[in-house]
């Protein structure tokens, strides 16, 4: 036979045999994906994983076999055409090995998780790749004969399959009986929501017709507190009943600690759970998923392709380009998952949260809210209300460049609200009123200009920042009143339960609101607590710390508001019934009386027994740089 057309043949032997062991992994990548991951995915989503996870791995072992042909064209590849689809195959599993092992190796380990030794090393990793090629080059050198050449196939794929049979982890099995009558449960969390900014607070100026109508028929807290002004210690104590005095988790990113979580409690005991965020600080790895059988986090055009390999090595390269990327997604979108989910319950009761993100910043709200609020030239240069703005965060400059009038940026930010109120209005139409349990609560607000915070929030607990609206609706067992006591975001979790039905945990640190609706008594204060950012960066360059560690803390009355530092133990005091914003300190003249003395004394005590009582070592840490600048992008971090 002519010498070139039997290397022509080797070649595309090499590549075609490649091709299929890169189909192979890439399908069974995919099915890791199906199986593994808790994504809401119908038969096309999953026959489309499969299929873009084998043309992917295809692809990719394909283009890695490219050397191999490259040398046999110089004779150094093996003839006959069966041995050279034996080396094409087993390379072509070599190769999405090794890139699987590059993103593991090259990847930062979460907080508070031990990285591989020597993670990071070009060195290490190098030789780590050639000890991986050389177990297959045993593999390859070892087999021979078709019937040894099928059988180490054959074991390469067992291998395989016992690698994605390992990816099953679906939530432990109802262990006790569902409660008598137990109803659905909808759990609808608003992002940097403020409470001043929903109708039913007040503001007439707002349509937020869906929370409005559902606070009339039900219990609305008008005295709501989040624990936290960060989303995810924020939904960490809403979900656990336990605050980060307790949990030690004052920043985003920050894995949640083994507390029972809400969704497990449910699931424990009958109900279907899922669950539909917008945003990435949610991510269920973190912790969040726990409990949950179907847990969407996933916003990519098809859910579950991001894990795949080839989308994981492009992120790998990309990820420092452009860190928000992907970061969220409009609440219509996670909405829609959520209704597709509800349609799917064939009977019993379930557990379902959504996450809605969209009054963070940036302010772009989807048409026709963009201009609900507003008409007019926001770029107008005879504007100069925008004059008093100052220290606006990196992730917001590029939507408001040019701005000149304050009026657009606040009309914004409602028409986000406004927004996010219209998914809550389609959720709430597709579930049975009368066996349904809703709560909506907002996880903290937002800075418009109070205290000097321009269209922002995280480093402090004054009003603005963690005053939230709250409200429950279940027709017969939720009272229609106005709850006037304080509550907070760790007293979530006890109250669904006690509503439902199931037993409170002992060591769950948050109350349940139940006998306060019925008109007993309720809190006397509401807690809250972050990382004092400023005082944290002062101190960072002053060199004296390098992680956080200075905080604020927060206690909120009926009516009033205190908060302390911990930097150096001054306070401030707000007369809300005067001063519905708290942005007048009257620390110094509530403090002339006696009386007043007394109570400030009283309030510096729970504050400083909250610093005192509390292990936040958990959240002083130095993120991993990928995970630091996406929460740079975000707001949550100073560059």
């Amino acid at each position: 036979m002519n010498e070139l057309p039997t290397r022509r043949l080797t070649g595309l032997a090499i590549i075609g045999a490649a091709a299929g062991a890169g189909a192979l992994f890439g399908s069974a990548e995919g099915a890791r994906v199906v199986i593994g991951q808790r994504l809401l995915l119908g038969d096309i989503e999953v026959v489309a994983l499969l299929l873009l996870g084998a043309l992917g791995g295809a692809a990719l072992s394909a283009a890695g076999s490219l050397p191999l042909v490259a040398l046999q064209t110089w004779g150094l590849a093996p003839r006959p055409l069966g041995r050279a689809r034996w080396l094409g195959f087993v390379w072509g599993m070599w190769v999405p090995i090794v890139g699987s092992a590059g993103v593991a190796w090259f990847t930062d380990p979460p907080p508070f998780t031990e990285p591989f030794p020597f993670q990071g090393n070009p060195a290490v990793f190098a030789a780590l790749v050639v000890a991986i090629g050389a177990l297959f080059g045993v593999v390859y050198q070892g087999a021979r004969g078709a019937r040894a050449v099928s059988g180490a196939a054959l074991s390469l794929a067992v291998g395989v399959a016992a690698w994605v049979y390992a990816a099953v982890d679906p939530p432990p099995a109802p262990s006790k009986p569902l409660p008598a009558g137990a109803p659905n449960v909808l759990l609808v969390t608003l992002d940097t929501t403020r409470a001043d900014r929903m109708g039913a607070y007040g503001n007439e100026h707002m349509q937020t017709r869906a929370f409005d109508a559902l606070a009339a028929q039900g219990a609305l807290f008008t005295a709501a507190s989040a624990v936290a002004p960060v989303t995810g210690p924020s939904h960490a104590s809403m979900l656990s009943g336990r605050g980060p005095w307790d949990h030690g988790v004052l920043l985003n990113g920050v894995p949640l600690p083994e507390a029972p979580l809400l969704a497990e409690l449910l699931h424990e005991r009958g109900y279907a759970t899922g669950a539909f965020v917008s945003a990435y600080v949610l991510d269920g790895e973190l912790g969040f998923a726990r409990g949950f059988e179907v847990y969407d986090d996933d916003f990519g055009w098809l859910p579950g392709v991001s894990a795949l390999l080839p989308a994981r090595l492009l992120a790998m390269a990309r990820r420092h380009a452009d860190p928000d990327e992907v970061l969220e997604r409009r609440g219509a979108d996670t909405v829609d998952q959520a209704l597709t989910w509800i349609g799917q319950r064939p009977g019993g009761a379930w557990f379902l949260w959504v996450h809605l993100f969209d009054a963070h910043g940036p302010y772009m709200p989807a048409p026709p809210y963009d201009t609900l609020y507003y008409q007019g030239d926001a770029r107008d240069p005879a504007n100069t209300s925008m004059g008093p703005v100052q220290n606006i965060a990196p992730y917001l400059k590029k939507s408001l460049a040019g701005v000149t009038d304050l009026k657009y940026v606040l009309a914004q930010y409602d028409g986000e609200v406004s927004y996010a109120d219209a998914q809550l209005a389609r959720l709430l139409a597709a579930v049975d009123t009368q066996n349904t349990l809703v709560a909506v609560m907002g996880d903290h607000g937002e800075s418009l200009g109070e205290h000097g915070v321009w269209f922002n929030h995280g480093d402090d607990v004054y009003e603005s920042s963690v005053h939230v609206p709250f409200a429950l609706r279940w027709p017969g067992r939720v009272p229609v009143t106005r709850v006037t006591s304080p509550v907070e975001g760790t007293d979530l979790t006890p109250t669904l339960l006690d509503l439902v039905g199931i037993p409170v945990p002992e060591d769950m640190t948050g109350q349940s609101a139940v006998p306060t609706m019925a008109g007993g008594p309720g809190r006397a204060m509401a807690s809250a607590m972050c990382f004092d950012r400023v005082a944290n960066l002062a101190a960072r360059e002053a060199g004296t710390i390098t992680g956080p560690k200075y905080r604020m803390a927060g206690l909120r009355g009926p009516n009033s508001r205190f908060v302390a530092r911990e930097v150096d133990g001054t306070s401030s005091y707000f007369d809300l019934s005067a001063d519905p914003l708290g942005v007048v300190d009257v620390v110094g003249p509530v403090g002339a009386s006696p009386e007043g003395g007394e109570l400030l004394s009283l309030l510096r005590a729970r504050a400083t027994a909250l610093f005192t009582g509390s292990d936040t070592s958990r959240s002083a840490v130095d993120l991993a740089d990928e995970e630091r600048e996406r929460l740079e992008a975000l707001g949550y971090m100073e560059p």
